[in-house]
């Protein structure tokens, strides 16, 4: 049985907080967007679960898809600006591989650079994607994640250049995002 200073906590927090989980009724619209991208672009069953368990989620403006947002991982809270699909699955993402990427971080990096170099046309889409963040994009002033050895946001980048779609890329890839994406044939 919660105490009295349990259920004022709860309620304060319900009040203050529109982050939280799914169960909190005043994100359950922002919840009900989040749930649509993650069944429309092929999360895995457990992966839903994990992120309803371990993400607060705020979307500023549910009216529009304009897009952008960003991870907190102080706070664990997806922020999206808008109710775009593409920026949720990217943000989701790095919710899904800030805890994951420590001990396959270099495997990330060095998948990325293989496919930037992969010659199958069936990616040829996501090898473009992997050459620019490996080369950078020099009309645009930016040397690429390579330089700074950046994972996570390859990996997120990745996530989004596909929407979650895994036949875009090759298998050596794919690997990397077991768990968080239905794969192939599977």
């Amino acid at each position: 049985m919660a105490t009295i200073l349990d259920q004022l906590k709860r309620m304060v927090s319900d009040l203050l907080n529109t982050s939280g989980g799914p169960s909190n009724p005043a994100n359950r619209d922002t919840w009900e967007f989040v749930n649509g991208v993650m069944a429309r672009h092929h999360f895995t069953p457990g992966a839903q679960e994990w992120l309803r368990a371990n993400v607060n989620l705020k979307v500023d403006d549910l009216t529009s898809t304009s897009g952008g947002g960003y991870w907190q991982p102080a706070s664990r809270e997806v922020h999206l600006f808008t109710a775009q699909d593409e920026a949720a699955v990217h943000e989701l993402a790095h919710a899904w591989w800030h805890d994951r990427r420590h001990p396959v971080k270099d495997d990330m990096i060095e998948a990325v650079v293989r496919l930037s170099a992969e010659t199958d046309p069936r990616y040829s889409a996501t090898t473009k994607l992997a050459f620019d963040y490996c080369h950078g994009i020099p009309a645009q002033n930016w040397a690429g994640m390579l330089v700074e050895r950046n994972d996570w946001e390859m990996f997120a980048g990745l996530a989004s250049g596909t929407m979650g779609d895994m036949r875009l890329l090759p298998p050596y890839v794919r690997l990397m995002y077991a768990g968080l994406f239905e794969m192939p044939g599977g």
